[in-house]
């Protein structure tokens, strides 16, 4: 550990062998460029880099069924195949998904030991479609939903928060995570009506003890910056802080960019950057700064690093002036009134 940089960059080269398909969009090339852009751009020097551990298996079991670990491994060990439309299984990727999860809990586990203080996951392939017994998306195991049962189990977390930003729904996470209150996991993403993966509506919240810990925030295409941080602002913000969590989490897609080709939505860097420097700023006022990032989407290549680059520089708290207009569009504001009314029965809003 370089105890003179506090934030953490989990890598592994490894990464770049996984292979989904000619012309598919969740390419190595996603991490090349990233990690080429961090040294043309001297940030890397400013941080821990750290190569992770792959996930043992009953790591992964933490979020997942036996069944489901069994068929992916099974699939790999007999020369792998198809397992949905957009989602394929090459001989090695059980072995990657396993480094991916482990990148995920390498990043916590550091935030968690102090030996960070934060950290960003840049692993692939990404996670949040998984769920507990089915993989579709892009996604084998849900990098993120593995790292949170970890963390509670290691460290004994009672209360953790995750927000989602990528261009899709979380439905993954959301299924593992559906009935459980030690959880308050949000995702804002493009209106699923006419979107991958087809769920993740205003009325789905939970069930059980877990009822009003899911937050499904479907904006329509179109929305940027000014209205991302509006929804951070005059909502997350406060329930996270009604919530008062011990670590909070990142699920960070960039498909949610305007230049991305995957989606409608128009956030740019400057938003991702501004979105991370709030929760960077909450975390120190409300969980000793812990505050842990993995990726998850983003497809327009250089939108990417650009972006992921953003989140990094506000991770080190190294802030960039900016100027982006506060004023959201009527059908956000109508959005935010609905969530509040939603959730004030379960948070104190």
């Amino acid at each position: 550990m370089d105890s003179n940089k506090e934030t953490a960059i989990i890598y592994h080269e490894n990464y770049l062998k996984h292979f989904s398909g000619e012309s598919h969009p969740e390419r190595r090339e996603r991490l090349i460029e990233t990690m080429n852009f961090l040294r043309e751009m001297g940030i890397l020097s400013k941080t821990w880099l750290v190569t992770p551990e792959p996930a043992d298996e009953k790591e992964i079991l933490l979020a997942h069924t036996r069944e489901h670990l069994n068929f992916i491994r099974s699939i790999c060990e007999n020369g792998g195949g198809p397992i949905d439309m957009d989602t394929y299984a090459q001989p090695n990727t059980y072995e990657i998904a396993k480094l991916s999860a482990g990148g995920a809990i390498c990043a916590g586990r550091l935030v968690m030991e102090n030996k960070a203080r934060n950290s960003f996951a840049l692993i692939r392939p990404p996670g949040h479609h998984a769920t507990r017994d089915r993989a579709m998306g892009f996604c084998y195991f849900n990098n993120v939903a593995i790292m949170i049962r970890y963390l509670q189990k290691r460290f004994n977390l009672k209360r953790i928060f995750l927000l989602d930003w990528d261009a899709h729904a979380f439905n993954g996470t959301m299924d593992i995570f559906y009935s459980d209150n030690s959880v308050l996991d949000i995702s804002i993403h493009q209106d699923p009506r006419s979107f991958y993966p087809g769920t993740g509506f205003i009325d789905q919240i939970g069930i059980g003890e877990g009822e009003g810990y899911t937050v499904n925030i479907p904006v329509p295409s179109g929305t940027g910056n000014s209205d991302y941080l509006y929804i951070m602002k005059k909502f997350i913000i406060p329930l996270a802080i009604a919530f008062k969590p011990e670590i909070i989490v990142i699920s960070a897609g960039q498909d949610s960019h305007r230049d991305d080709f995957i989606s409608g939505l128009c956030l740019t860097e400057k938003g991702y950057h501004e979105m991370t420097r709030l929760l960077n700023e909450l975390s120190k006022d409300i969980c000793n700064g812990r505050l842990v990032i993995e990726l998850e989407g983003g497809y327009n290549l250089n939108a990417l690093a650009r972006s992921n680059y953003a989140i990094i520089k506000a991770l080190l708290s190294d802030y960039w002036d900016l100027e982006i207009k506060e004023t959201p569009r009527r059908e956000i504001e109508d959005i935010v009134k609905k969530l509040i009314e939603r959730f004030r029965e379960f948070h104190s809003l």
